[in-house]
């Protein structure tokens, strides 16, 4: 048993404790949390003392591990069209360095406090270190294709992609990457294999106002885009007013859903998704929002609108670390009337219950096993995390 203590402790399920104790196991399972002038708290000698807050591992709500080794090989702020293009035009740069680069970013996320990982699959290559690592991944096997004809061949490599997963023992569902890149069809089918592979549902969404323009009036640079890959778009005809109205009805239902990205998702459609189905989460990928298109989404407006928010990493090819206190670092810096124990639900409960995980991780209470980081070099005074503040993993 170990006795842990800090300036602050963050269970999560309840307010801060300053110079709180944390009671765990050797097996990393929290048997209790101790006010300090608890009667029953542990003897000072036997308490481990640590200079910041304490805190339960991270939840990366979003990320591609399997593009690690892209990193720095897109440019910045380019726009979400041109990035995507880079992304399928330099995809195979590095490739002999992929599977140490998947190693690494695993490596990186564990050391950096990441309890657990919502993660975008396109191939098995993330396989064989998700077997292995500390880490639990929820893996998210993407398919996508507009072009209607192509649909049941893209399901087809979704749903053998999964099962190499599920076969392996690790959680995987097929999900729609994003509202411009699936058609009808692929939806449908989508839908119908969640009898096969139940649970949580991921989709990139309102990423750019091309999305919204293309399911408006069938114009703009991600039209362009798909005809430059050759994709048969000659039976879309839109009539809706953005991409969200047009996927939204489509998603699987009976399912937690995260949203990624939402720069562009209006407060009225924020509030409309959410009267629709409680079990909606908004995923904030800062850094890669800064990368890719230079802007970030209104969190404050999430926040209005009483959303469930996550946060996500993405992938090192829109961001030039893996680490979930630099997304919260940034979100405070943009937003700092977000107080700091917000941002630590975000970060850890939120993204938990997201994935279906919250049993187990998310929260310092009883029977769990979260993981424990120290978030060192905090000004505490005022609640900030501050720019010098880095994670550090206890257990």
């Amino acid at each position: 048993m170990r006795f842990l203590s800090a300036n602050i402790i963050f269970p999560i399920s309840s307010a801060p404790i300053p110079n709180g104790i944390l009671a765990i196991d050797d097996a990393g399972i929290i048997q209790n949390v101790f006010e300090p002038d608890d009667i029953n708290a542990p003897d000072a000698s036997l308490v481990e003392r640590f200079n910041g807050i304490l805190c339960p591992g991270f939840v990366n709500a979003h990320c591609h591990l399997e593009l690690s080794h892209m990193k720095d090989v897109v440019s910045e702020k380019t726009g979400l069209p041109k990035f995507v293009m880079g992304i399928v035009s330099k995809r195979n740069e590095n490739s002999e360095q992929k599977m140490k680069r998947i190693i690494d970013g695993d490596a990186e996320m564990w050391a950096n406090g990441i309890q657990a990982v919502g993660d975008i699959c396109n191939t098995e290559d993330t396989l064989p270190t998700k077997q292995s690592s500390p880490i639990k991944y929820h893996s998210f096997v993407e398919v996508f294709s507009f072009d209607s004809s192509k649909a049941d061949v893209v399901l087809t490599e979704g749903i053998r992609v999964a099962e190499l997963y599920k076969s392996a023992g690790l959680l995987a569902t097929v999900v729609p990457h994003a509202p411009y890149s699936v058609s009808e069809q692929l939806f449908n089918g989508i839908e119908l294999q969640q009898a096969k592979f139940p649970g949580v549902v991921s989709m990139h969404n309102q990423e750019t106002a091309s999305e919204n323009e293309m399911f408006v009036s069938a114009a703009g640079e991600l039209v362009e885009l798909f005809k430059k890959f050759g994709e048969d778009l000659s039976d879309f005809h839109p009539n809706f007013s953005s991409s969200l109205e047009y996927s939204f009805s489509q998603l699987p239902k009976n399912q937690n859903v995260l949203l990624i990205h939402n720069t562009e998702t209006t407060a009225e459609e924020m509030n409309w998704a959410n009267a629709q189905r409680n079990d909606l989460f908004w995923c904030t990928c800062p850094s890669a929002n800064l990368y890719i298109e230079n802007r970030l989404p209104n969190l404050a407006m999430w926040i209005e609108n009483e959303s469930k928010i996550c946060v996500g990493t993405d992938s090192l090819a829109s961001n030039h670390q893996l680490s979930i206190l630099e997304e919260l670092k940034l979100i405070e810096r943009f937003y700092p009337e977000i107080p700091l124990a917000s941002l630590m639900v975000f970060a850890t409960i939120n993204g938990a219950t997201a994935l279906g995980m919250h049993n187990n991780l998310g929260s310092f209470e009883k029977g769990k096993a979260p993981g424990v980081v120290l978030i060192a070099n905090s000004d505490l005074k005022n609640m900030k995390f501050g720019n010098d503040s880095f994670a550090k993993r206890i257990i």
